[in-house]
């Protein structure tokens, strides 16, 4: 069984604390900004259409609660998942082996073990486990409480199975990056790998990193 932790052991570093989350954040920061722009001038127009501030004020206030909405129901800001410094996603050469960890529901950080990993729904609490993608669906704990068909969901696994294909990489597994590709195939079908739910690429480059681990 794995270790559960409130907190990271020291070397780990979050999936949204890496360099591969930047282009994620720059999109959030540029939609956060266009909101409030728009805001800001409905807020101005009512203004002076009325020609008094509280519908402005009441538009201004509760700007800050909506762009957090948006940040917490971004999936790719919010990856549960994190990484040790050997790991590919650090940018860095390994120097040793490498590890993933993965947050649960409950907000508990456990090692994601090995083998790769997918979704199942939950009859009991509802909404998703996170089981290990083998013969038995071996249970690993409560991921999320949305439902296993959310598009949100399905992209953070597929990062967090390419952390693991690239994690073993590291650690000298059999198993490949391609082997991964072929299992998120398997159980995202037809994935729409976009951002905010718009239609943008998640842009995490496996190929890329592999290559680099190789030393092509």
């Amino acid at each position: 069984m794995q270790e559960h932790t409130n907190t990271l052991p020291a070397g780990m570093r979050r999936f949204n604390e890496l360099d591969l989350a930047k282009p994620f954040k720059t999109r959030f920061f540029v939609a956060s900004a266009g909101a409030t722009a728009i805001v800001l001038l409905v807020a101005f127009t009512v203004w002076n259409a009325f020609d008094t501030l509280i519908p402005a004020l009441l538009l201004v206030a509760i700007l800050p609660f909506a762009i957090s909405q948006l940040h917490s129901r971004s999936a790719m800001l919010n990856v549960p998942l994190a990484v040790d410094m050997n790991h590919p996603f650090m940018d860095e050469d390994p120097i040793g082996k490498s590890s993933v960890m993965i947050r649960l529901s409950d907000g508990e950080w456990i090692d994601i073990g090995e083998g790769r990993v997918r979704l199942a729904e939950d009859d009991l609490l509802g909404g998703t486990n996170l089981v290990r993608d083998n013969d038995d669906y071996t249970l690993i704990g409560h991921f999320s409480e949305l439902p296993m068909n959310h598009r949100g969901i399905k992209k953070q696994i597929v990062v967090v199975n390419q952390a693991i294909a690239l994690r073993d990489a590291v650690n000298g597994s059999e198993d490949t990056i391609e082997d991964a590709r072929s299992r998120e195939t398997k159980e995202t079908g037809l994935l729409d790998r976009s951002w905010m739910e718009e239609q943008t690429e998640i842009e995490i480059e496996p190929d890329g990193l592999m290559s680099k681990l190789r030393g092509e």
